[in-house]
């Protein structure tokens, strides 16, 4: 039976991050019912509203990563803004950040500082590279970071430029694995009573997706070089174009699937050819299969390929754009589109949680908030006074 409660119901999240992978990280925790409060500064606020494309002002990027959550304004730059923030922190379970490091040593709201206010506090830290260790200060984005990691330099095609990503996985991984880490300090601390920091970084992220890649190298030395859609273990495992100028992902993972393909084709020959026979020699003869492969599928328009190799038993797909996916009668069979009214948008589709369970239904309850939209709610919340909040604002310490 499906329950309303949810995992993290009463837990208190302060959101002080910005952009992807801080606030993702608070998304999956609200999604997952935690009562996430978005701190954003008196100023512009969370650099995602301004990221292109906007409907009538507002930002997808932000409204999608920052459902669920509240949202108040506050100048850590005051003195009285880190007050709050300290009033704040007392009654809060977890906090999360992704200033540079040192950033928030400097407003007198490091670790250490509001673990003494506060002992059951999960402090979550998200910089670029970790915050120990000779980069420890170092700024970085998205890109900056495939590119050092040297996930761009195995992303394209063989011979060319490196390229990026077109998702930025490494913010959004780096979002999944510290909510992980949250989670894992919050059961931590049912044990223990104590909270303690969590330290997630872009490289830390990016070295454990390399994974295989990066094991390969350590235990050989091989470096791996970039193969555009293809597999450095697998083969054929590729993008290959049809008649019609389309494209389709065939994917002979094995020797069952490469002798159905090769049936499927017509290629009979290549079944027994020693240098494509089983997989590691088709891995070491890539070109000269893959060129008779593409000879084949050139003949083909891509859907009754993909029709045949269906009924071959062979793992095929079109390479689909964004708006076919979305378009995807298995997107929404899966509840990943839901619907959420904006306060000034209206009803609004949104990208749901993706993950599901058998006793608890969590999803986008509430929008992305408005700037400082619940500033007055949650003050009122923590005990100041109308009075006091009106002060405040006069001063500027919240909008």
């Amino acid at each position: 039976m499906i329950q309303t409660s949810l995992s993290l119901d009463g837990i208190r999240v302060l959101d002080l991050s910005r952009v992807l992978a801080g606030p993702f990280c608070g998304m999956l925790l609200a999604d997952m019912g935690a009562d996430v409060i978005k701190v954003e500064d008196t100023g512009t606020g969370d650099e995602s509203r301004t990221w292109p494309p906007h409907k009538d002002g507002e930002a997808a990027a932000y409204l999608v990563i920052n459902r669920n959550k509240r949202d108040i304004t506050l100048d850590l730059k005051t003195a009285e803004g880190v007050g709050i923030l300290k009033k704040l922190v007392a009654q809060a379970d977890v906090l999360i950040e992704n200033f540079r490091t040192g950033t928030m040593e400097s407003f007198g709201l490091g670790y250490e500082t509001l673990a003494a206010l506060n002992p059951r506090l999960v402090y979550c830290s998200i910089s670029a590279f970790g915050r120990t260790g000779p980069r420890k200060d170092g700024a970085g984005y998205e890109a900056l970071m495939q590119a050092f990691s040297g996930i761009m330099s195995i992303t394209g095609e063989p011979d060319g430029p490196p390229g990026r990503c077109g998702v930025s996985f490494l913010d959004l991984t780096t979002g999944i694995i510290c909510a992980f880490g949250v989670v894992n300090a919050l059961l931590h601390r049912e044990r223990t009573g104590l909270g303690q920091r969590v330290d997630g970084s872009l490289l830390e992220t990016a070295v454990a997706l390399l994974n295989y890649h990066a094991e390969g190298f350590l235990l050989t030395g091989a470096v791996p070089k970039p193969l555009g859609s293809s597999h450095p273990s697998l083969s054929p495992y590729r993008n290959f174009r049809c008649r019609d100028g389309q494209w389709i992902f065939i994917a002979g993972a094995n020797d069952r699937f490469w002798q159905r393909l090769v049936h499927a084709l017509r290629l009979d020959w290549m079944a027994t050819d020693p240098r494509f026979a089983v997989n590691i020699e088709r891995v070491k003869h890539r070109k000269e299969l893959e060129a008779e492969l593409e000879r084949a599928i050139a003949g083909y328009d891509r859907e009754p390929l993909l029709k045949l190799l269906d009924e071959a038993g062979v793992p095929a797909t079109p390479v689909n754009t964004v708006d076919q996916v979305m378009n995807d009668p298995q997107t929404a069979a899966r509840q990943m589109i839901e619907r959420v009214v904006h306060p000034r948008l209206g009803e609004i589709p949104v990208v749901g949680t993706p993950v599901k369970f058998s006793r608890m239904r969590p999803g986008v309850r509430s929008p992305a908030p408005l700037q400082g939209q619940h500033t007055d709610e949650v003050l009122a919340e923590w005990g100041y006074s109308s009075e006091e909040i009106a002060g405040l604002r006069a001063k500027k310490v919240i909008l």
